[in-house]
C-alpha cells in the first residue's frame, strides 16, 4: 500500500480546467442605464438624517433601547425605513438580518417608532445593487 503523497496543485488546476472545457459559463449582461448610479454605503442614521428627518427620533429611541453595539450591527446596516401613520416598512437586505430583527427586536422597533404594524423585507439586493 503506497503512502500518502502531497498533492500537486498545478496538476489539479489543469484537471479542473480540463473538466470545465465546453461548459457554458453564465455571463450576466447588465444593460447600461444612465439613471442608475452607484454610491458608497452610508450608515442608516446618516441617510435618515439627510433624507427622512421625521424618522430620526424613532431611530434615536431605538438606539437607546437596544444599545450602541446591537444598533451598529443590526440597524445601521439597514437599506431603508419608511413610515406611514402607524405602519413601518424596513428593507433589511438579507433574510438572515430580517429573521434576527423579527425574532429579537420586533417589540423594540414598534415601541421606538410608535407603530402597530411592522413589515420587514429581506433579500432586496441583486449583485450588490440596491433594488430600491
Amino acid at each position: 500500500m503506497p503512502g500518502i503523497e502531497p498533492m500537486n496543485m498545478s496538476h489539479m488546476k489543469k484537471r479542473i480546467v480540463k473538466s470545465r472545457e465546453g461548459r457554458m459559463e453564465e455571463i450576466i449582461d447588465v444593460p447600461v442605464n444612465l439613471s442608475v448610479r452607484t454610491t458608497a454605503f452610508e450608515p442608516l442614521e446618516a441617510r435618515i438624517a439627510r433624507e427622512k428627518p421625521e424618522l430620526l427620533a424613532g431611530l434615536k429611541a431605538l438606539k437607546k433601547i437596544v444599545g450602541e453595539e446591537l444598533f451598529a450591527k443590526r440597524f445601521s446596516v439597514l437599506q431603508n425605513v419608511n413610515k406611514s401613520g402607524k405602519k413601518l416598512l424596513i428593507v433589511s437586505g438579507s433574510e438572515r438580518l430580517r429573521t434576527l430583527l423579527l425574532r429579537d427586536n420586533l417589540k423594540d422597533i414598534m415601541q421606538a417608532f410608535d407603530v402597530d404594524d411592522v413589515r420587514i423585507v429581506g433579500g432586496a439586493s441583486f449583485g450588490g445593487a440596491d433594488a430600491f
